[in-house]
């Protein structure tokens, strides 16, 4: 097939082509005795000359029989195929007379007359298409042993046009390349499922029997299995937290292997932080209906003091954005800025809070944060001056509002311009009358 291309294409392009190239070329497949038909007619004709020249004679026509094949191979391909009828209906509309002039338009790689440079560029993109379609019909039968045609008659006559795995030109379909898309996704999703099957047959058994078995040791001694989460991938670290059931299991359960976490050196990688605080923490988080359990707390403080940025990414981000009934996670984050997150950590809270419209339940999350008095970047505080600006109008009668405003005018003096306190200033002109004394008392104290 590959010799069929080079000829079809140095037949198209042969005057540019260097003589002794081509004729060393030549002169190679002539040594092989096990050329095809076809490409033993392109080298007939690639030894004729360039095209054009008078002294070429006129390829000899195909036979009836031949005709009649191509028509027949013609109307398997295009079987319920509109768009291979069009690409195919030169085959259909010649008369019975003119097969003689298909076959010598077709070999003489689609010569028609000038009449546009557009037209002959687009007669030129078809004869490309015809030179890979006749190879099939132009094989004899004897030919067809050696391979490709063989391959041919077996796949067009007895298959539907959907189910084949080759076009005719010898190009895989879209379907089929869909296919082996399809199956190589599964193969591997196979693959994957058996290393993880292998992974937790090895490592599982023995970490949750450790991790259900009474123990009279300290929480902080890790067992040596632990030391596997370093070096499993995500899938594994996955499967292995559903079958330890570790977004269900008792939350004193959840406290040791917080522990052994805490304990474990060297600190996992961001990664497998990231699927741990999923695993471990977000289901329970958003159910709460009512305060955490002090198992739960102090599980999320383990967690949080090595994994702090993780558990921000995962757990602040789906409280924030999850639009919960009660104010349980709220309260959650809060506890948690308060408690146990660390400076950078604080930060990227109060970053994520004001990315989502703030609203009355999430003024104690960034009151959290300025009560916490961490130096925060020029950027990000101007960036809360100017959310505070923005959205005071439904924050008119808001008590929250009015402190937040005062923690942010007394807390960050330093950091609070002459811009800051006259974008405030304006913004607070729509406050409740007994707020707005109060909130210009403090700008005028913040001078």
């Amino acid at each position: 097939m590959c010799q069929r291309n080079l000829f079809s294409l140095l037949l198209m392009v042969q005057t540019a082509v260097p003589g002794g190239c081509l004729g060393q070329l030549l002169q190679a497949v002539e040594q092989d005795s096990h050329v095809d038909p076809w490409v033993r007619t392109l080298r007939d004709l690639l030894q004729q000359g360039p095209r054009g020249e008078g002294c070429s004679p006129p390829p000899t026509p195909l036979s009836s029989a031949c005709q009649q094949q191509l028509k027949h191979l013609c109307q398997k391909i295009t079987q319920n195929k509109p768009e291979r009828q069009r690409k195919l209906n030169w085959c259909f509309s010649k008369q019975p007379g003119a097969a003689g002039d298909v076959a010598y338009s077709v070999l003489r790689g689609g010569k028609r007359k000038k009449v546009s440079e557009e037209s002959l560029e687009l007669d030129e993109e078809r004869e490309g298409k015809r030179l890979l379609l006749e190879e099939v019909a132009f094989e004899s039968p004897g030919a067809q042993e050696h391979g490709d045609g063989a391959e041919m008659e077996e796949e067009v006559p007895g298959e539907p046009s959907g189910n084949r795995s080759r076009s005719p030109a010898g190009g895989a379909p879209e379907s089929s390349q869909e296919d082996a898309a399809e199956d190589h996704r599964k193969i591997s999703q196979a693959e994957l499922a058996a290393e993880v099957q292998s992974f937790l047959q090895k490592h599982g058994q023995r970490l949750k029997m450790l991790l259900l078995q009474e123990s009279d040791h300290s929480e902080s001694s890790i067992p040596p299995e632990m030391h596997v989460l370093n070096n499993c991938s995500p899938s594994q670290l996955e499967g292995l937290c559903s079958f330890l059931q570790l977004s269900t299991c008792p939350e004193h359960l959840l406290v040791r292997f917080c522990s052994w976490l805490l304990a474990l050196t060297p600190n996992l990688s961001y990664t497998s932080a990231v699927i741990l605080a999923e695993q471990l923490f977000l289901r329970r988080v958003l159910s709460l209906t009512q305060l955490p359990s002090r198992h739960l707390m102090a599980a999320l403080a383990s967690f949080c003091s090595k994994y702090s940025q993780p558990f921000c990414r995962v757990l602040v981000a789906a409280v924030l954005q999850d639009p919960w009934e009660g104010t349980e996670q709220t309260k959650l984050v809060c506890d948690l800025v308060e408690e146990c997150l660390e400076p950078d950590s604080v930060r990227l809270v109060l970053s994520q809070v004001l990315e989502v419209p703030l609203s009355e339940k999430l003024l104690p999350v960034v009151q959290a944060v300025l009560g916490r008095q961490e130096v925060l970047p020029p950027e990000l505080f101007d960036l809360l001056v100017l959310t505070l600006c923005r959205q005071a109008p439904a924050f008119a009668t808001s008590l929250n509002y009015a402190k937040l405003v005062t923690a942010v005018l007394t807390m960050y003096q330093s950091q609070v311009t002459s811009a800051h306190r006259r974008s405030l200033a304006a913004a607070l002109d729509q406050s409740n009358a007994a707020l707005k004394k109060s909130l210009q008392a403090v700008l005028e104290g913040a001078r």
